[in-house]
């Protein structure tokens, strides 16, 4: 398989701050301007200030190989880099629908700048993709790898049990059952 550009939107490092590395051994771009986006959520102590936090510190284990300026080896085998911008800033103002403008740039110079290898907008916002997809940029959503439910560890189980065992444990307070697979704090009922 090809290896791809995915060039990530803000607000899919602010929704799972591991994100570039869901994208395998590919090549992970991210626009400068998402990275000063980011900074402006590190204070807040919701989930966005969490991820925003972890992002920058995810990122900063890659600064001393190189400098992120140049794609750096990840342990899924592909590459992230921080994008800066070749070109001057059409739009000097700071509000959100002019950074949203500045990534797409950043998108559209990756693109152009290597037309054999197929560039990809991951972004959350649907109208970023619309956008994106104007411009000629393959444009996604960002969905990781689904997990059903019924996957997830509940941190509970029933055990089935003899009759005995039941009674033993009332009549001591407490019981030994061979389980295998058990986790740490896991609740039984038997």
């Amino acid at each position: 398989m090809a290896v791809k550009n995915y060039v990530l939107d803000t607000n899919v490092l602010l929704h799972d701050a591991r994100a570039f590395y869901a994208f395998a051994d590919n090549n992970v771009i991210i626009p400068i301007y998402v990275i000063e986006e980011i900074d402006t959520f590190k204070k807040d102590q919701s989930e966005l200030g969490r991820n925003a936090r972890q992002v920058a510190r995810l990122l900063d284990q890659y600064r001393s190989e190189g400098g992120l300026s140049h794609p750096q080896k990840m342990e899924t085998g592909g590459t992230v880099r921080v994008a800066l911008s070749k070109n001057p800033i059409k739009n000097p103002s700071y509000d959100s629908r002019s950074m949203d403008q500045r990534i797409l740039e950043i998108a559209l110079e990756v693109r152009d700048a290597d037309l054999k290898t197929p560039t990809i907008l991951v972004t959350k916002d649907v109208n970023m993709r619309v956008r994106g997809d104007a411009l000629g940029i393959a444009s996604v959503d960002f969905e990781p790898e689904r997990i059903s439910i019924d996957e997830l560890y509940p941190g509970n189980r029933e055990v089935l049990v003899p009759a005995g065992t039941i009674e033993e444990f009332y009549a001591q307070g407490s019981v030994v059952v061979d389980t295998s697979g058990l986790h740490a704090n896991e609740f039984l009922t038997l």
